[in-house]
Protein backbone atom coordinates (compact mmCIF):
# COMPACT_ATOMS: atom_id res chain seq x y z
CA UNK A 1 0.00 0.00 0.00
CA UNK A 2 2.64 2.57 1.22
CA UNK A 3 4.63 2.25 -2.28
CA UNK A 4 1.10 2.62 -4.35
CA UNK A 5 0.60 6.34 -2.39
CA UNK A 6 4.18 6.66 -3.27
CA UNK A 7 3.84 6.04 -7.00
CA UNK A 8 0.68 8.71 -6.95
CA UNK A 9 2.41 10.81 -5.35
CA UNK A 10 5.25 10.80 -7.85
CA UNK A 11 2.76 10.63 -10.95
CA UNK A 12 0.88 13.58 -9.25
CA UNK A 13 4.26 15.51 -9.28
CA UNK A 14 5.03 14.85 -12.52
CA UNK A 15 1.54 15.51 -13.82
CA UNK A 16 1.38 19.22 -12.04
CA UNK A 17 5.17 19.72 -13.03
CA UNK A 18 4.13 18.84 -16.77
CA UNK A 19 1.25 21.57 -16.39
CA UNK A 20 3.06 24.02 -15.16
CA UNK A 21 5.53 24.10 -17.68
CA UNK A 22 3.07 23.89 -20.38
CA UNK A 23 3.56 27.33 -22.48
CA UNK A 24 -0.01 28.69 -22.11
CA UNK A 25 0.17 27.96 -17.82
CA UNK A 26 3.52 29.90 -18.06
CA UNK A 27 2.04 32.93 -19.62
CA UNK A 28 -0.72 33.16 -17.31
CA UNK A 29 1.59 32.48 -14.40
CA UNK A 30 3.83 35.43 -15.51
CA UNK A 31 0.87 37.07 -15.98
CA UNK A 32 -0.52 36.74 -12.82
CA UNK A 33 2.72 37.41 -10.77
CA UNK A 34 3.32 40.73 -13.28
CA UNK A 35 1.31 43.52 -14.69
CA UNK A 36 -1.88 41.69 -14.72
CA UNK A 37 -1.76 40.23 -11.45
CA UNK A 38 -1.32 43.97 -9.74
CA UNK A 39 -4.37 45.58 -11.95
CA UNK A 40 -6.67 42.45 -10.77
CA UNK A 41 -5.20 42.83 -7.10
CA UNK A 42 -5.80 46.62 -7.58
CA UNK A 43 -9.43 46.19 -9.10
CA UNK A 44 -10.73 43.60 -7.29
CA UNK A 45 -8.96 43.17 -3.95
CA UNK A 46 -7.88 46.62 -2.03
CA UNK A 47 -6.89 49.97 -4.32
CA UNK A 48 -4.65 52.31 -2.93
CA UNK A 49 -2.05 49.85 -1.95
CA UNK A 50 1.01 50.07 -0.69
CA UNK A 51 3.94 48.28 -3.41
CA UNK A 52 5.07 45.73 -0.05
CA UNK A 53 1.79 44.28 0.35
CA UNK A 54 1.38 43.79 -3.31
CA UNK A 55 4.47 42.09 -3.37
CA UNK A 56 3.43 39.61 -0.55
CA UNK A 57 0.29 39.27 -2.39
CA UNK A 58 1.79 38.09 -5.27
CA UNK A 59 4.34 35.94 -4.10
CA UNK A 60 7.32 38.22 -5.76
CA UNK A 61 10.43 40.29 -4.94
CA UNK A 62 9.89 43.75 -4.10
CA UNK A 63 12.72 44.68 -6.56
CA UNK A 64 10.66 42.79 -9.38
CA UNK A 65 7.33 44.58 -8.09
CA UNK A 66 9.60 48.14 -8.72
CA UNK A 67 10.04 47.41 -12.06
CA UNK A 68 5.97 46.44 -12.68
CA UNK A 69 4.91 49.25 -11.01
CA UNK A 70 6.94 51.66 -12.99
CA UNK A 71 6.25 49.65 -16.19
CA UNK A 72 2.48 50.41 -15.20
CA UNK A 73 2.70 54.00 -14.23
CA UNK A 74 4.65 54.79 -17.51
CA UNK A 75 1.61 53.23 -19.48
CA UNK A 76 -0.60 55.01 -17.19
CA UNK A 77 -2.78 52.37 -15.53
CA UNK A 78 -1.34 53.28 -12.06
CA UNK A 79 -0.42 56.10 -10.32
CA UNK A 80 1.21 56.08 -6.88
CA UNK A 81 0.38 59.00 -4.42
CA UNK A 82 1.58 59.50 -0.91
CA UNK A 83 -0.67 58.16 2.19
CA UNK A 84 -3.11 60.52 3.66
CA UNK A 85 -2.68 59.51 6.95
CA UNK A 86 1.36 59.08 6.53
CA UNK A 87 3.09 60.91 4.35
CA UNK A 88 5.95 58.49 4.09
CA UNK A 89 4.42 55.42 2.69
CA UNK A 90 3.59 55.46 -1.14
CA UNK A 91 0.41 54.19 -2.22
CA UNK A 92 -0.57 52.29 -5.92
CA UNK A 93 -3.53 53.19 -7.35
CA UNK A 94 -5.55 51.68 -10.56
CA UNK A 95 -6.76 54.32 -13.01
CA UNK A 96 -9.59 54.20 -15.50
CA UNK A 97 -7.15 53.31 -18.51
CA UNK A 98 -5.82 50.39 -15.94
CA UNK A 99 -8.85 49.05 -15.36
CA UNK A 100 -9.58 48.71 -19.24
CA UNK A 101 -6.46 46.96 -19.61
CA UNK A 102 -7.24 44.65 -17.06
CA UNK A 103 -10.66 43.63 -18.26
CA UNK A 104 -9.25 43.19 -21.65
CA UNK A 105 -6.56 40.80 -20.35
CA UNK A 106 -9.00 39.18 -18.53
CA UNK A 107 -11.02 38.58 -21.45
CA UNK A 108 -7.25 37.62 -23.01
CA UNK A 109 -7.18 34.71 -20.48
CA UNK A 110 -10.90 33.86 -20.76
CA UNK A 111 -10.74 33.29 -24.02
CA UNK A 112 -7.32 31.08 -23.72
CA UNK A 113 -8.63 28.44 -21.70
CA UNK A 114 -12.50 27.93 -23.47
CA UNK A 115 -11.53 25.05 -25.26
CA UNK A 116 -10.44 23.55 -22.13
CA UNK A 117 -13.47 24.03 -20.94
CA UNK A 118 -15.70 22.99 -23.80
CA UNK A 119 -13.19 19.36 -23.79
CA UNK A 120 -13.83 19.15 -19.96
CA UNK A 121 -17.66 19.96 -20.06
CA UNK A 122 -19.46 21.46 -16.93
CA UNK A 123 -19.63 18.91 -14.78
CA UNK A 124 -15.75 18.36 -14.94
CA UNK A 125 -14.69 22.09 -14.89
CA UNK A 126 -16.23 22.40 -11.50
CA UNK A 127 -15.10 19.10 -9.81
CA UNK A 128 -11.49 20.31 -11.17
CA UNK A 129 -11.66 24.05 -9.42
CA UNK A 130 -13.32 22.01 -6.49
CA UNK A 131 -9.81 19.60 -6.47
CA UNK A 132 -7.66 22.78 -7.45
CA UNK A 133 -9.19 24.58 -4.14
CA UNK A 134 -8.57 21.40 -2.15
CA UNK A 135 -5.22 21.66 -3.52
CA UNK A 136 -4.26 25.30 -2.49
CA UNK A 137 -5.43 24.72 0.90
CA UNK A 138 -3.31 22.09 1.97
CA UNK A 139 0.20 23.41 3.44
CA UNK A 140 2.17 20.43 3.24
CA UNK A 141 1.34 18.62 6.31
Amino acid sequence: MESREEDLGEELYMLLAQMLNRRVNRSVQDSIRGEYGTLHYLTYVHDGESAGELSRYLHIVPGRMTDILSSLECKGYVERRKSEEDGRRVLVFITKAGMTEEKKRRAAIRNEYKGLLKKLGREDTLELIRLLKIMLSYDGE
